[in-house]
């Protein structure tokens, strides 16, 4: 039995090792192990034993008759034990360019109050490792082999114990080492061989070209072969992939089984380019239909990507929950998301926070995606040193409680193993999985760059390294599972089919393989000239409208609404029973809910979306006595799709690409994305010019997202004021997104109706009111919703102008209401005021028809609010002068050029606003 003293040094112990560890994490531990014992993972089971009895002298079960020395040599060997599972990853054996014993300072045997003779004395504690009483020796070899091997696992941040134990124990059952079979020991080494030989061919025959070789991460090709066919197995028969340039070539001939005649024609100049402006070869995507190893099918897709490191990752994501969704996938199993990243962008790139963020959060869970880091330990010619400010490149992901898996790159069996785990944690938890590949990068940054100018002792090391195809075929010829000249005709097998395909490739130009209206893309079409105006009926009729208006103004019995908010409920039954026109937030309304009575899902999302920023949507209700939610568009008694509205995560670059990715995968879905305020779409700039304006032009990708910008003048500051429309405009060319900026609730019905109904997708931007939103004026009456069509340009209300107005202003938005105000009191009351209501595509025939319309007008003013070198005016001006007539001139009414988008001051704002006002009418002195 412990006498006093020996109580009271373990209770010291206790208190010293249980400081050093995360407080929730034990007392959620201790909690569980006072509701069942046996439930605990052995060695915390006798860490609470030991601190029961240390501190009540009852222990459970019985104590251990041992001395004060004895049981403070157990207790020092636990800690061990737990400083191994926590940390053993420091002294991990992961980085194929520095092989030595690692030795850290926190995992030596003094950091735990041992020394080199206590090697040999037996511990009881050697039990929770399944050695049995064993010397500290064999527990500290144990140790190594589980947590210090080429394969370690970092989990030390997780606090959630389910999570942490079965970590712990598939890591101390050693399924990271798990001998593979033969096969899988021969495909692998296939892989890598292919991979060796397609880089060596491309290098030899194509001096200079780049291609962002895959050289020192070779093994990743065998792994993404070996994750399709692990995937299969849990279910999965669809897998997303998205990476950047490096290595993308070789994933695609070798993972994808891209024709190399093809891709041997692009390296050659022998592609017949006859469909858009294309994108460099280590960009394009790929789709294909693959058996795995044990003959499952399954569909592969690689996103195309810009240069824009990890700009891809958020759009994958959206594509992928979407597929999910059209699946029925609730379980999330069946459609999966790679990502592959480089070390320094996965540290640096800000959208890896964004994208981490919205992995579990409701409106955006996968149910997990597969990180895989091509850990080059080094950027262009920036060291790591350099690049972060943390250990790791993967530090970035502990915010989430997963694993962080880090693995030798030249260790192939270790790797297929990290694959296989990782996988598993996926499935079982649904949550994203990270995995560290550390390897090196053979060559420069691309193979015209020479990296020993800036890495010389780094790239002496390398070129004296040998490949990881050598190195795993020597072993496996070392074992007797091949022999030399086997391993050996895969390498020049592969070799002579590139040989063949780039004979072929020479005789003539080869087309590239479009994928641009494959499955769900079928029934539409490329826009045209011709179709791009052809108009869309879009009304829905009065009993329809009725019907939809009449339940979304109703609440469940005994659901209590906010007062105010049933107010808001009885102003629509108002405007529905035709007491007063329909305003824009009921227009949107009806509108969403006769796509959904059609068949077609809705999906809105943005910072506070549900509510809407200025109060007006209030698509979600909430109880106002027990906060219960009711949301009406998901209650219609006879819907055939559904609705769904999120509050996202306060982002916008990778939110943006989340909903372009939704867009891409469900063409008869209106997806739109919200910005709180227009202005700050700027943040998501990199989506919008590398995917939403040139995916149809690089990469024949058709998207049909629609882009809800507040846009406005009203005294609220530079940041509350622009969309800035002058950049949209900048890149409109080619038909390839459209930009408008309705004035009344019945247009924004119509274009949101056409959005979807046309036989093409195209994406819209529209730049939606603040303080319209409840503009006495702008308002429509029901039955503008039951016919006709959007009009890009809305003539004026007076047709008895078209033969007085001697001067026609031509504006967009919230200024027309000012200035048909303003009309009346003018100097010149018979000004024609024309509301371009689509910026581009421009509808020039229209345009020309309502000019040339006023017989006496010479004067043709543009008027806007922002500054002169920003808005629509120089687009404008370029658009209207070649529509003229012989005696007309254009003019510029506006704000004179500035650098920040918007007065700061209100005072400043009113008098700059009636300027433009008096300066647009003729009023002006």
């Amino acid at each position: 039995m412990l006498n006093a003293g020996c109580v009271q040094i373990m209770q010291s112990l206790l208190n010293t090792y249980l400081n050093s560890i995360n407080a929730d994490y034990i007392e959620a531990l201790e909690e569980q192990y006072l509701k069942d014992p046996d439930s605990l993972e052995p060695s915390w089971r006798y860490f609470f034993d030991g601190m029961y009895f240390a501190r009540s002298g009852k222990d459970r079960p019985a104590a251990h008759d041992v001395g004060v020395k004895d049981l403070e040599f157990e207790v020092k060997v636990l800690e061990l034990i737990q400083g191994y599972r926590e940390m053993g990853y420091l002294n991990a054996d992961v980085n194929p360019l520095d092989r030595g014993t690692k030795s850290h300072p926190l995992l030596k045997l003094a950091a735990f109050g041992l020394k080199e003779e206590d090697l040999d004395r037996p511990c009881e504690v050697g039990q929770v490792l399944g050695l049995g009483i064993a010397p500290l020796r064999n527990i500290l070899q144990a140790l190594t082999t589980f947590y210090c091997s080429p394969v370690a696992v970092e989990f030390e941040h997780i606090d959630e114990p389910r999570t942490r134990n079965w970590i712990q124990k598939r890591i101390e059952s050693r399924v990271l080492a798990k001998p593979l079979p033969v096969q899988q020991k021969l495909r692998a080494l296939q892989k890598l061989s292919d991979t060796e030989a397609l880089e060596t061919f491309l290098h030899k025959r194509f001096v200079g070209q780049k291609r962002f070789s895959l050289e020192g991460t070779d093994v990743i090709i065998p792994m993404l072969d070996h994750l399709i066919d692990y995937a299969g197995l849990m279910g999965a028969d669809e897998i997303l992939m998205g990476m950047a340039h490096r290595g993308r070539l070789n994933v695609l001939a070798n993972i994808f089984h891209k024709d190399l005649k093809v891709m041997l024609a692009e390296f050659s100049g022998n592609v017949d380019a006859n469909v858009g402006d294309g994108d460099v070869k280590y960009h394009m995507g790929y789709s294909q239909n693959v058996k795995t190893a044990r003959g499952q099918n399954v569909h592969l897709s690689l996103m195309p990507n810009p240069s824009h490191l990890e700009a891809v990752n958020s759009v994958l994501m959206g594509v992928t929950r979407a597929k999910q969704k059209l699946k029925g996938d609730v379980d999330r199993t069946r459609t999966l998301g790679v990502l592959l990243h480089g070390d320094a962008s996965f540290s640096g790139q800000g959208v890896i926070y964004e994208t981490l963020n919205m992995s579990e959060l409701k409106g955006y869970t996968l149910g997990g995606t597969v990180h895989i880091i091509l850990n080059n330990q080094v950027g262009f010619t920036t060291c790591p040193s350099e690049a972060r400010s943390t250990p790791h490149a993967t530090d970035i992901a502990k915010m989430l409680e997963v694993p962080i898996f880090r693995v030798n790159a030249d260790e192939v069996e270790a790797a297929l193993n990290c694959i296989s785990m990782a996988l598993q944690f996926r499935y079982r938890f649904k949550r994203d999985v990270v995995i560290d590949l550390v390897g090196y990068r053979r060559y420069g940054h691309n193979e015209g760059d020479e990296p020993s100018f800036t890495q010389p002792l780094m790239y002496k090391q390398i070129a004296n390294h040998a490949r990881v195809r050598q190195i795993y075929a020597q072993r496996l010829i070392k074992n007797k599972i091949i022999d030399e000249a086997s391993a050996n005709q895969m390498v020049d097998d592969y070799q002579q089919q590139l040989e063949a395909s780039l004979a072929e490739a020479r005789k003539a130009k080869v087309s590239p393989m479009m994928h641009a209206f494959g499955e769900r893309w079928e029934k539409f079409h490329k826009i045209t000239d011709k179709n791009i105006f052809s108009k869309v009926s879009s009304g829905v009729k009065s009993e329809d409208l009725q019907s939809i208006g009449r339940e979304l103004a109703t609440v469940p019995e005994g659901f209590h609404p906010h007062p105010k908010i049933q107010r808001f409920l009885a102003d629509r039954q108002e405007m529905l029973e035709g007491k007063r026109p329909v305003d824009w937030s009921l227009a949107e309304a009806l509108a969403f809910g006769s796509l959904i009575q059609q068949g077609h899902p809705v999906r809105l999302a943005g910072q506070d979306s549900e509510r809407g920023t200025f109060s007006h949507r209030n698509s979600v209700l909430h109880d106002f006595e027990n906060g219960s939610t009711y949301t009406p568009l998901n209650s219609l008694k006879t819907p055939k799709s559904d609705f769904e509205v999120i509050n996202s995560l306060l982002s916008e670059y990778g939110a943006l690409g989340f909903e372009f990715g939704q867009s891409l995968a469900n063409p008869d879905k209106l997806t739109l994305w919200e910005a709180q305020f227009g202005d700050f779409v700027n943040g998501a700039q990199i989506i919008i010019d590398q995917f939403l304006t040139t995916s149809v032009a690089k990469w024949q990708r058709y998207s049909g997202l629609v882009l809800l910008l507040p846009h406005g003048y009203e005294g609220q500051g530079p940041e509350h004021s622009s969309a800035r429309p002058e950049r949209f405009l900048q890149a409109c060319a080619q038909q390839n997104i459209q930009l408008a900026s309705p004035t009344t609730p019945a247009q924004y019905f119509h274009i949101l109706r056409r959005q979807i109904l046309r036989s093409f997708r195209l994406p819209l931007v529209l730049l939606t009111p603040k303080s319209l939103l409840r503009h006495p004026q702008c308002t429509s009456p029901l039955n503008e919703f039951q016919k006709g069509s959007f009009q890009e340009i809305l003539d004026d209300v007076d047709p008895g102008l078209k033969e007085k107005a001697k001067r026609v202003i031509l504006c967009s938005g919230k200024i027309y209401y000012e200035l048909f105000d303003a009309r009346p009191k003018s100097k010149n009351p018979d000004t024609a005021i024309v509301s371009i209501e689509q910026f581009y595509p421009f509808a020039k025939d229209s345009a020309q028809e309502i000019l040339a319309s006023y017989k006496k007008a010479q004067q043709i003013v543009w008027c806007q609010e922002e500054p002169q070198n920003m808005g629509a005016w120089a687009f404008m001006q370029q658009s209207l002068l070649p529509l003229l007539g012989a005696k007309q001139t254009l003019s510029y009414a506006g704000r004179l050029p500035q650098a920040s988008p918007a007065d700061g001051y209100l005072a400043l704002h009113l008098r700059e606003q009636q300027k433009i006002i008096n300066s647009a009418l003729g009023d002006t002195p």
